[in-house]
């Protein structure tokens, strides 16, 4: 209780000029897009609880500590928040205080009115395109709203409020993601942080609790077939059928997208040469070695030339030269516009080859952009040193 009484002086707001910063107490901190507020009135309702909470049935949240300097903001549409460690959901309106409201009213554009806005029931939402990144969200967690920008039709990866729980744990929370065609995306994280777990999910071997996944605009679990026929997927632990030799393996793969014999030979000679797996595509896929058999696994995802490709851990396993290569084979991949998710615990490797990354701990979303705005956010000298301190921060959050 004592704590709830010290949240103004844990509370700041900011307001840049692309978004509105929002820092509320121990349990709520979040990024507006400043595009997204369609007005901010002033307001002025009782506080009993000076906690945040969110208001199901209005759509709302609450991070007011008092019913002087009040401001609702009310939103385009409805985005996902989250309040405290497991609370939050859908909002389209904010209501918060400030202690200057004319300044802060001023700053957003909007006149200053001595009289509040009466509340009004909060809109049915509609679909919210995930958030490209920035360097301004390095310490906002996967509640953060999205924006409106890239467009649904340049997206081929796009994830709303994602999220994963196993009995009392939650794997996955609340995850929202945009990757756009020709894009290489890396995703971060220490071993549990939710990564193989969202993955599953991308591809649909895993059902989300909820969220929505959608892969070259096609919805994962209501247009499965269309969403899987343009993905390859390579997982973290390689699957062959042992007593087929690779060419073997990579033909029934090609029957089973339903690749015309020649077009599929033709695909599978380049593929195994580009892999440098020719000499050894007869052999058994039971006696190859863990990086060929990784790469057996790649030349089936590429085989039916999807917009996407879900790699987890690909570079696990090969010789530093067959890494080179592969890293070289994402750029040109990328450069014929096809979208590249992958995890890796290699950071050298993601700061070289990925357009943008996204670091996940514990399963939410910590911070997402370019290897540079990251490392320009954090005032750090490489992306090692980036996701270290965002989890070293987060931990100390969640000891608070």
């Amino acid at each position: 209780v004592l704590a709830k009484l010290f949240i103004p002086l844990w509370t700041k707001h900011h307001v840049d000029k692309t978004s509105v910063l929002l820092h509320y107490g121990i349990d709520f901190k979040a990024s507006i897009p400043r595009a997204a507020i369609m007005s901010a009135q002033p307001a002025r309702e009782k506080i009993v609880i000076p906690s945040a909470r969110y208001e199901a049935q209005s759509r709302r949240v609450v991070i007011a500590f008092s019913d002087k300097g009040q401001v609702l903001l009310r939103l385009d549409r409805a985005y996902p928040f989250r309040v405290g460690l497991f609370g939050g959901g859908l909002a389209d309106q904010v209501l918060l205080s400030v202690d200057q409201r004319d300044a802060f009213l001023a700053a957003l554009g909007s006149p200053a009115a001595s009289a509040p806005a009466s509340h009004e029931m909060a809109q049915a939402p509609r679909e919210a395109v995930p958030q490209p990144g920035s360097s301004e969200s390095r310490d906002l967690p996967s509640s953060v709203p999205v924006d409106q920008s890239p467009e649904p039709a340049t997206l081929a990866i796009r994830v709303e409020g994602l999220t994963r729980q196993y009995a009392d744990f939650t794997a996955v929370d609340n995850l929202n993601l945009a990757i756009r065609r020709g894009e290489i995306y890396g995703f971060l994280g220490a071993n549990g942080a939710g990564k193989t777990t969202t993955m599953k999910m991308l591809v649909g071997l895993l059902q989300p609790d909820a969220g929505r996944v959608w892969i070259a605009g096609h919805d994962m679990w209501r247009e499965p077939l269309a969403a899987k026929a343009a993905l390859g997927y390579v997982a973290d632990r390689t699957l062959l059928y042992e007593r087929l030799t690779g060419r073997e393996f990579l033909a029934f793969l090609a029957q089973v997208r339903g690749i015309p014999q020649r077009e599929a030979n033709e695909r599978i000679a380049t593929l195994l040469d580009l892999l440098e797996l020719t000499h050894q595509a007869d052999r058994l896929c039971g006696t190859y070695s863990y990086g060929m058999k990784r790469k057996v696994a790649l030349a089936g995802a590429l085989l039916h030339q999807p917009a996407v490709l879900i790699l987890d851990e690909p570079l696990n396993g090969l010789d530093p030269l067959s890494a080179r290569r592969l890293k070289d084979l994402f750029a040109e991949l990328a450069a014929r516009d096809t979208a590249i998710f992958l995890s890796t615990h290699d950071l050298a490797t993601a700061e070289a080859v990925c357009h943008r990354v996204g670091i996940i701990h514990q399963g939410r979303l910590l911070s997402e952009g370019s290897a540079q705005e990251l490392r320009q956010a954090a005032t750090a000298p490489d992306l090692e040193t980036v996701f270290l301190n965002l989890v070293a921060e987060q931990q100390q959050e969640v000891a608070l």
